[in-house]
């Protein structure tokens, strides 16, 4: 990974404003990230680029126009997914929920929720494991991922609890749709904030790519002699 050059690289200098002498001015200049943020956003593009994209002879402005438009199809993607995500509960929750015998669902043995409230948190569960699972991979810390396990499990609880009052408790086969509709949910909850998440953090690395933080033929290299070590063999 590589920091902004020196003082005397003048594509460097050129994002740094002059004051009225010409001199620099330091309130001005771009912060520079710390070590872990460079290795997290060189660990982001190593994820989603090949090793022979960074050896290209424009590299740079190749990774830069890549990262774009991963930034704009996730986001784009992210957006539909969560609309449908809304319509599909106010469809079949709020408007055709009576239609769909919502109200004669069993009630929830957490807290004794209706179905209508177990909807709502079934989504808001996945949405926040979600995001916290990946501060967990990205960022390499724990309890962000030990949370967001607990809170998948409850949600999973919550979504196939019709049936299992089904299986258990004598319900009409009608849970059947209630679970589905829980699963269904869930899953789009999931993929529209994984995408949304995903968007947000190639959008900072494209943003330290612009101002010149990240060197993307290091990384290159670097994959190059994992590579190598790889093909070592063993004597």
């Amino acid at each position: 990974m590589a920091l902004v050059a020196s003082e005397g690289d003048s594509e460097s200098m050129a994002l740094v404003p002059l004051d009225e002498d010409g001199q620099t001015s330091a309130s001005d200049e771009p912060s520079i990230p710390s070590r872990e943020a460079l290795e997290l956003a060189d660990s982001i593009l190593e994820e989603r680029f090949d090793t022979s994209d960074f050896d290209r002879p424009d590299a740079i402005l190749h990774v830069r126009r890549e990262v774009g438009k991963m930034v704009f199809e996730k986001a784009v993607a992210s957006g539909i997914l969560l609309m449908l995500v809304a319509l599909c509960w106010w469809l079949t929750i709020s408007v055709f929920g009576t239609q769909l015998g919502s109200e004669d669902a069993t009630l929830s043995l957490i807290f004794s929720m209706n179905y209508k409230w177990v909807a709502a948190v079934v989504p808001v569960l996945v949405f926040g494991a979600t995001a916290l699972m990946k501060l967990s991979r990205e960022r390499r810390q724990p309890w962000p991922g030990f949370a967001a396990g607990a809170m998948l499990i409850l949600a999973l609880f919550m979504a196939i609890e019709p049936i299992g009052h089904l299986a258990f408790g004598g319900a009409p086969a009608i849970m059947l749709i209630h679970s589905a509709r829980l699963v269904v949910l869930g899953v789009m909850v999931y993929y529209s904030a994984a995408m949304f998440i995903d968007s947000l953090l190639l959008r900072w690395v494209h943003d330290l790519l612009e101002i010149g933080m990240i060197d993307v033929s290091l990384l290159g290299e670097s994959g190059s002699e994992g590579q190598a070590e790889e093909d070592q063999p063993v004597a």
